[in-house]
């Protein structure tokens, strides 16, 4: 069972326990931790937990940014275990968007790239945008 709540105190920890390696990487080459991620994310990004049979499985937003909504996530392997729960309430969050959204993924994070392209985001091209020139791209509904 999917469960999608606002996040409360102590979720960020129950997700970054078991964080998902990509998620780590991706965030490094931004240049920040994933603690710092999420820190900003629950104070400006209107987070979300969600536990799948219990499991913390990740936390997301969108938090506005300067001219633009900022779709933000950090997962962990939670979500690996149980995709399809995930991916059906994941669909559902999306389509229930009601401002324009853009970011950037890691091309790297092969999952997120995927789980971008399934929810209907527009992908574009590969473009240098990490700290040490890692290809992310632009991703946007």
């Amino acid at each position: 069972m999917v469960e999608i709540r606002p996040s409360m105190p102590g979720d960020s920890w129950l997700v970054l326990s078991n964080l998902r390696q990509p998620e780590i990487d991706e965030l490094e080459a931004l240049g920040v931790t994933s603690e710092m991620c999420l820190r900003y994310g629950l104070v400006y990004g209107n987070a979300q937990t969600v536990f799948i049979d219990g499991e913390a499985a990740g936390i997301f937003g969108v938090m506005h940014h300067e001219d633009c909504n900022v779709p933000w996530a950090v997962f962990s392997q939670a979500i690996d275990r149980h995709p399809l729960p995930f991916l059906r309430a994941a669909k559902r969050w999306a389509e229930s968007l009601t401002v324009s959204v853009v970011n950037y993924v890691d091309v790297r994070n092969e999952a997120a790239v995927k789980w971008f392209a399934w929810l209907g985001f527009t992908l574009g091209e590969p473009v240098a945008y990490g700290t040490r020139g890692e290809l992310f791209r632009q991703v946007s509904r």
